[in-house]
């Protein structure tokens, strides 16, 4: 390593530093670094550096560059670095840009990303890709130029950063000092545990100055030569241009191993410097450099040789000649300029209205070829208004396939158009209606049913009358105004343009809209009358929807397996009928009703089925599908597990309102627990989600606010919660439905607060519901509401017992803890013992120190006690603490197994399963996957 610290004069301190990271990445625990400098400063020279010393450790080295032209395209920068093109050899990476296309999230509510928030699908595309490579082998990730980077990439980098000392991964980004890099101080800021870094490059000292000016004329540079040198300021850049430039002038001499300046010369200018190349140049070769620069760094010679209206074959003598000059590099095929000061040099001398023109004639030139849509977008930006014609008919075509790859960047220059197109023009309506479907897209919910209403308001065409008239539909519902998506199921019904199959669907939809408002009655009387229309005129789709709200509306009501099975038809129905992202709903809406009836096998292989689906869909589906994983965990006993599936949620969740309901289930086991953070985990419920699915999930913060007063010992007003929610509904769930499983909390604090005979009226409700062959939970419900009205300690064992068949262990818990009360009260205190043993067992087993402190502080009242050893605690760290399914996350990365393959094997997300990893390396005292296998295989031996 001493050699290469003497290559680089003056930053031996920086490649120390950057070879002691690598070593780190190298041996499995990886590292970070951002370097930070002024142009010419050696950031790249550095990063070249960097790619070296991977490639000696034996690391898999990915190095890009980002480009200034590309600051709106999502992806770009972390895309190009990794490789992923369609046009790839490796699955891999062509599978990512699929998902980086968002075919199938075209047209879903804010799956694609846009207005600050991220395209969480193909975020988790990236992260995976990432995870599979770093399970081959060491891998340094090289990315030049940060200060240009797009947000999506930015955000991919930081998720990288945050979890890199788990993985043999090593990040180094450069980036420039200014306003561009202010997004990017999150990401570079150091960390205080060492696993980023952060370098800040200085101007070179005298000494340093002095010997790179050596190195490059052969000899101790003279006093002239010095004093000149000594203007280039420290700039390592500077130094050797200047040299290089006063060599080729002949300008300086050696004589007795002095190199000196003659007399006389002048002191160029930097940017004189910098181009000094340029003057050996033909004026053929500068035109084609100037049209380089404008295509930018992605720019090939396909594309160079389109816009120049030149055959590939004639172009190359004239890149040839750049080449030789020293003014573009070889770089995988694209033309890559020496340093980015040279194209600016170029693109600058270019007058404004002429590169304007250039970018006009670059997009026209490339819509002829196979060049991606965005790049041809991307010079229409910086077009002249001139282009417009262009612009307008090419967006026409292309605006649907660019949505789903940058909507923000359609929206501008649907914007552009817009504004050139008279709203009489037949194009306008189209136009309006493609913004509207980028604004859905990306989660601009009020925005796009705007431009869908002046869709409608301009066109009588039936398709796009149609099609404006959902987005309207869709935008309504998704933003939690079901209301507003019924009026316009209306409105499109009585519309003389939309075709009767579409009224049909609109119908059906509109029975949605009804049962979400929670007009149980209606929604099902018009599902009733849809679904004889869809059957008459054979429309599985509309067909699909009135049978979904037929078994909800059953569900609701009385929850059996016969209601569920209209809603598995429905699923059935789906696939070739509905878009995806529908398909998926309803099967997550199946997913939940098997919850609700304590069908775990049904319910775990759904959710494993369409987990893959929910990830490359994104939108509000990802959060939801956590959230119903959690649940299924958090019902099941499995919290651990629950916890991994809310870590995983929550950072898909904030901009599809799914926050709060996986924040209150989180802190119902933080409460549970008795971990002391859980006031903060409560308060951070205080904002209610938008969004009219998330409405279905209220009762979860209702529930954690009424725990949360009786931990801080308010039972009075965690009475006047629930029995409020109880008898006026919560969210979309009417009256007397609204709190589930909360049923029999209820009626125990009724009871403690005197409300006898409200009890009997609660336990009356709750148990008419579980008599139509409810869950079995449904019916331990029952059980336990009459056994604590009753006094009866019998009825409270066999509520348990239901619940052990439910796999509700919590409940089950509670069960054990108030027949131990009773038995206890009518003097059986041995029985009473033995029935506080089981709950104390239960509640040790789940970690839920709380319930177990009150359980024993109940009984003790009564006079029992567990006996002298107590209640025994949780193991919280070391092998004890682990799960079963910790265990088996921790084999398979012993195995050499990815995030994502272990996801495969386990049917669990891929970032579920980088949550587990991490509880593991926290438990465990590990800092890296390296250590967590090597710590597997010792035990291994060992046992």
């Amino acid at each position: 390593m001493n050699a290469l610290v003497r290559n680089y004069v003056g930053r031996e301190t920086e490649v120390t530093e950057l070879s002691r990271l690598a070593a780190c990445a190298a041996a499995g625990r990886g590292r970070a670094a951002f370097i930070r400098g002024g142009p010419g400063l050696g950031k790249t020279a550095l990063l070249e550096l960097c790619a070296s010393i991977a490639q000696r450790l034996g690391m898999q080295v990915l190095h890009g560059n980002t480009a200034e032209l590309e600051g709106q395209l999502p992806f770009a920068a972390v895309s190009t670095c990794l490789g992923v093109t369609a046009f790839s050899a490796d699955p891999r990476r062509m599978q990512v840009a699929d998902v980086m296309r968002g075919a199938g999230r075209y047209g879903v509510p804010g799956s694609l990303g846009g207005k600050g928030e991220a395209d969480f699908a193909t975020v988790t595309a990236f992260l995976a890709l990432v995870d599979d490579l770093c399970a081959q082998g060491p891998v340094a990730l090289l990315i030049d130029d940060l200060q240009w980077a797009d947000a999506a990439s930015v955000l991919v980098l930081h998720r990288l950063v945050r979890s890199v000392h788990e993985l043999p991964l090593w990040i180094v980004g450069t980036y420039r000092p200014g306003p561009c890099a202010t997004d990017l101080h999150p990401l570079t800021q150091a960390s205080g545990d060492q696993r980023s870094v952060s370098i800040e490059l200085q101007h070179l000292d005298t000494q340093a100055t002095s010997a790179i000016t050596a190195s490059l004329v052969s000899g101790a540079p003279g006093s002239s030569l010095s004093e000149m040198v000594d203007r280039a300021a420290g700039n390592p850049l500077y130094i050797k241009e200047l040299v290089a430039a006063l060599l080729a002038d002949g300008a300086i001499e050696v004589h007795d191993g002095i190199a000196d300046l003659n007399p006389g010369t002048p002191v160029p200018s930097l940017t004189s410097v910098i181009t000094h190349r340029l003057r050996f140049l033909s004026d053929e070769v500068l035109q084609a450099l100037r049209v380089a620069a404008v295509l930018g760094s992605r720019c090939t010679a396909t594309d160079l040789a389109a816009v120049l209206d030149m055959r590939t074959h004639d172009l190359l003598p004239l890149l040839q000649a750049a080449h030789t000059a020293g003014v573009l590099l070889d770089s995988g095929g694209r033309l890559l300029f020496r340093h980015d000061l040279i194209r600016h040099v170029l693109y600058d001398a270019i007058p404004g209205s002429a590169r304007a023109l250039l970018h006009l004639r670059a997009a026209q030139a490339l819509a002829t070829t196979d060049a991606p849509l965005e790049h041809i977008a991307n010079h229409l930006l910086h077009s002249p208004p001139r282009g417009g014609d262009f612009l307008v008919s090419w967006l026409l075509q292309a605006a649907g396939r660019l949505t789903t790859r940058a909507p923000e960047l359609t929206l501008t220059l649907l914007d552009q158009a817009l504004d050139l197109v008279e709203a009489g023009d037949m194009r306008y309506a189209s136009l309006q209606l493609h913004r509207a479907v980028a604004l859905l897209s990306s989660g601009q919910l009020a925005e796009a049913e705007e431009s869908a209403r002046l869709t409608v308001a301009r066109t009588t065409d039936p398709i796009l009358t149609s099609s404006a008239r959902w987005i309207i539909v869709h935008a309504s519902f998704a933003r939690g105004r079901p209301d507003r998506a019924f009026t316009e199921t209306g409105h499109a019904r009585s519309s003389p343009v939309v075709s009767s199959a579409e009224s049909i669907r609109f119908h059906a939809f509109g029975s949605l809209c009804l049962l979400a408002m929670g007009d149980v009655a209606q929604a099902t009387r018009v599902a009733a009358e849809a679904q004889h229309e869809a059957e008459r005129h054979g429309d599985a789709g509309a067909l699909a929807h009135s049978l979904c709200t037929l078994a909800l509306s059953r569900f609701r009501n009385t929850p059996n397996i016969e209601s569920t099975a209209l809603l598995l038809q429905a699923c059935q129905l789906a696939p070739a009928t509905l878009h995806p992202a529908e398909s998926l709903g309803l099967q997550l809406g199946l997913a939940n009703c098997y919850i609700d009836l304590d069908c775990v096998d049904d319910a775990r292989g759904t959710a494993a089925a369409i987990g893959p689906v929910a990830e490359r869909t994104g939108g509000v589906y990802l959060p939801w599908y956590y959230l119903t994983c959690a649940l299924l965990d958090f019902n099941t006993g499995n919290w651990d597990d629950a916890l991994a599936q809310i870590e995983a949620g929550l950072e898909a969740s904030e901009a599809f309102g799914m926050s709060r309901a996986l924040r209150a289930l989180g802190s119902l086991i933080a409460l549970h627990r008795g971990q002391r953070h859980y006031s903060d985990l409560v308060s951070a419920n205080a904002t209610r989600d938008r969004g009219t699915l998330a409405w279905f999930y209220e009762y979860l913060s209702l529930w954690a606010s009424a725990l949360m007063d009786e931990v801080q010992g308010n039972p009075r007003r965690a009475f006047t919660r629930l029995s409020s929610a109880f008898d006026n509904g919560v969210g979309h769930l009417p009256p007397h439905t609204a709190l589930g499983s909360l049923g029999p909390n209820l009626v125990r604090l009724a009871l403690d607060q005197g409300h006898r005979s409200y009890a009997w009226h609660v336990s009356s409700v709750i148990e008419a519901r579980a008599e139509p062959i409810g869950g079995p939970h449904q019916h331990g419900d029952a059980y336990r509401c009459q056994g604590l009205i009753t006094h009866d300690p019998d009825l409270l064992v066999e509520a348990a017992r239901v619940y052990q068949t439910a796999h509700r262990p919590l409940w089950e818990g509670h069960c054990y803890a108030d027949a131990a009360e009773q038995l206890a009260t009518d003097g059986r205190l041995a029985d009473a013992r033995a029935m506080l043993n089981r709950a104390l067992d239960i509640y040790v087993r789940l970690g839920a120190q709380w319930d177990a402190t009150q359980a024993a502080a109940r009984l003790r009242v009564v006079g029992v006690r567990r006996g002298p050893l107590g209640p025994r605690r949780e193991a919280r760290s070391g092998w004890d603490s682990v799960t079963a399914t910790e265990h088996i996350v921790a084999q398979h990365v012993a195995e050499g197994c990815s995030n994502p393959e272990i996801g495969g094997r386990m049917r669990i997300s891929p970032r579920t399963v980088g949550s587990h990893v991490s509880s593991l390396l926290r438990k465990l005292g590990l800092t890296s996957r390296v250590e967590l296998a090597t710590e597997v295989i010792r035990r291994q031996r060992e046992l």
